[in-house]
């Protein structure tokens, strides 16, 4: 949610000033005013309820011509971009993201909180314009929230197509997977992203586990133990393969042959947009932002939940060459209308109407 921000904040700073009321502003190069937010980080229902109230006093000194808020991080705002939608993921998963017993009930109790902040949010007589990055999370908001549809507009997460885009040739991407410590003659595919229960690397695992030639790279934070043992116990020990977090995730995605991506839950992932863009057929499951962006049969396959529709799909792109190199053809075409200049000019477009109706010039624009 924050690289999205500042992909767009990046260029909308370009046409007016914008201020960002922020814990963090990483955003070197780009002419915008950071204000530092003092909050805790722990725990997630502490944080979010103390930036909040210091982020309004922020406001109140600063000035601005409307604001901007990621999802609920403001009290309220005059548009909101909404990245995710807790009362669904409440309602469809019990707010779950993995373990048991005083974790589970943690995650329950933080999850009800956090839907009360979203409904507050969305629910204020401030509130302008919704910005939401799927069709299905604009539907949720409509649903869960009371949104009205006229108020939302639709405006998909993005990628930069300069630095996620597929290995020059077979030569390169060699050279990739030296460089990266991974096999270089097997079939690689790749997971990226966090909160691993979540978003399905059991599943993932379990898909390859068996499979010849056939390993799985897994790119991000999470328990590496615990998965690794999960790894051993499903038969895939020597089939999965734990990487850190990078700062240049690009040239993962360009060393790999495919992108596995079980989540159960997402608003639009940009993993699944760099993954196109480099080139990667996507298997993934029809969830948000994703249902819009993979062609059945043509860049990817959404499938059922469960690592056999995975493995299935991972095989057939192993065992078929030529379709590999036709989906991965197809891949990087369908992630150009996801530029983040476009990205950038379909989100000012709604700030721009949310000054309007404010009554209120767009000379200067501030986010948090």
């Amino acid at each position: 949610m924050e690289r999205a921000a500042a992909e767009v904040l990046s260029r909308v700073a370009r046409r007016i000033p914008v201020t960002v009321i922020a814990s963090d502003c990483d955003m070197p190069g780009t002419p915008v005013r950071f204000e530092r937010v003092s909050a805790p980080q722990r725990p997630a229902v502490l944080r979010t309820w103390a930036f909040a109230r210091a982020a309004r006093a922020l406001e109140t000194r600063v000035g601005a011509t409307i604001t901007n808020a990621i999802g609920a991080a403001a009290l309220d705002a005059d548009v909101i971009t909404a990245q995710f939608c807790h009362a669904a993921f409440l309602a469809r998963f019990g707010g779950l993201r993995g373990g048991r017993g005083v974790r589970a009930l943690y995650q329950r109790v933080s999850g009800a909180r956090f839907v009360a902040e979203e409904r507050q949010a969305y629910g204020s007589a401030r509130l302008k314009r919704v910005i939401a990055v799927s069709q299905g999370t604009a539907r949720e908001l409509h649903e869960y929230y009371g949104v009205a549809e006229e108020r939302i507009t639709v405006v998909p997460n993005g990628v930069d197509r300069s630095v996620f885009r597929p290995a020059a040739d077979s030569a390169a991407k060699a050279a990739l997977r030296t460089k990266l410590g991974l096999p270089t003659d097997a079939f690689l595919a790749l997971f990226v992203g966090g909160d691993w229960e979540r978003k399905g690397v059991r599943d993932a695992i379990a898909a390859v586990a068996g499979v010849r030639d056939a390993h799985l790279v897994v790119l991000g934070h999470g328990d590496v133990a615990a998965f690794g043992a999960y790894a051993a116990r499903v038969g895939a020990g020597a089939h999965v393969i734990f990487v850190p977090p990078s700062s240049t995730p690009e040239q993962c995605y360009a060393a790999c042959d495919c992108f596995v991506f079980p989540s159960r839950y997402e608003a639009f992932s940009l993993v699944t947009l760099e993954a196109a863009a480099a080139g990667l057929p996507i298997i993934a499951h029809a969830i948000h932002g994703t249902e819009e962006l993979v062609a059945p049969g043509e860049n990817g396959w959404l499938v059922p939940v469960g690592p056999d529709a995975l493995r299935e799909k991972l095989l057939c792109l192993r065992d078929d060459h030529a379709l590999l190199v036709d989906m991965s053809a197809a891949a990087v075409q369908s992630a150009a209308r996801y530029d983040w200049d476009r990205i950038a000019d379909e989100q000012f477009a709604v700030f721009t109407r949310a000054a309007d109706e404010g009554r209120r010039s767009p000379r200067a624009m501030r986010t948090r």
